[in-house]
């Protein structure tokens, strides 16, 4: 009598490659697809319209090599960092007020922040060039503002979640206010606050970006104006993967870095 064994499974493709493995040899396919995809097609399209692959490694390489180029890439990073800065001190402001006093809560939650939120970061643009001028103002105010609905609602969303028996606790050591925010309050919204920090910086770019294009006299927004009067496109592509490279590289190693110890953190908490 012969046993019967059960048969096993098919063995999915690919299964030999782990997942990490795996994923990185689909990325690395997908980005050798379009750059070859986007050589074959500039080879029939004209410089002005679709740059090479090449044309743009030139051009990419030249503003690192160019001490003006470089000046563009700090003024906008410092723009983003002071938009972000100015919009979280606010937004988390905004959120207390509307914790400590819930007579607010309606006038933040259902009428500045639906307002702001629909507002595009476009339309303050236009706003801060009638009000401020061509200036780093402008910039700023616009940036700050279209960001702080984010930094409002995140705050809020902490405020909500916090452990009111900690806080209780807090209150019969002091009745100060202060050190209840600063020693028990925030540090419980840390989360949260980092949270909103990583989302506002990379939101941060695509403001400032629209708002240094409209009424920035420095930046890259202001280089890419420059390149569009000039018909220099490479230029317009290398400034946008210089972006691109910039928001990654932060976020994938000073943003996920630091998320990745929280997370410890708060878990064995």
């Amino acid at each position: 009598m012969s046993v019967l064994t059960p048969s096993l499974p098919p063995k999915p493709p690919g299964a030999w490659l782990s997942p990490l493995l795996a994923r990185r040899l689909a990325t690395f396919i997908f980005l050798a697809l379009v750059l070859i995809g986007w050589q074959v097609y500039s080879a029939y399209m004209p410089p002005v319209l679709i740059p090479s692959p090449a044309r743009v490694f030139n051009r990419f390489i030249e503003l690192w090599s160019d001490q003006r180029y470089i000046a563009y890439a700090i003024t906008s990073l410092i723009h983003v960092l002071v938009g972000v800065a100015i919009s979280f001190t606010l937004g988390v402001t905004i959120a207390l007020v509307g914790h400590y006093f819930a007579i607010f809560d309606l006038a933040i939650y259902g009428r500045l922040t639906p307002f702001l939120n629909s507002f595009s970061g476009i339309g303050w643009a236009f706003l801060a060039l009638i009000w401020f001028g061509v200036n780093e103002s402008a910039v700023i105010f616009a940036t700050a503002v279209a960001l702080l609905p984010f930094a409002i609602i995140n705050a809020g969303a902490g405020l909500r979640e916090l452990n009111r028996e900690i806080i209780e606790m807090g209150m019969s050591f002091s009745r100060s206010s202060w050190r209840q925010i600063f020693l028990i309050i925030l540090p419980m919204m840390f989360p949260y606050l980092f949270a909103t920090i990583r989302l506002c910086f990379g939101i941060g770019w695509q403001v400032v970006l629209v708002a240094e294009l409209l009424c920035g006299s420095s930046g890259l927004g202001t280089l890419i104006n420059i390149a569009r009067q000039r018909f220099w496109t490479d230029m317009v592509f290398a400034v946008a993967a210089l972006i691109l490279i910039v928001v990654y590289v932060t976020d994938r190693i000073i943003f996920d870095t630091i998320q990745r110890r929280l997370r410890r953190r708060y878990e064995l908490s």
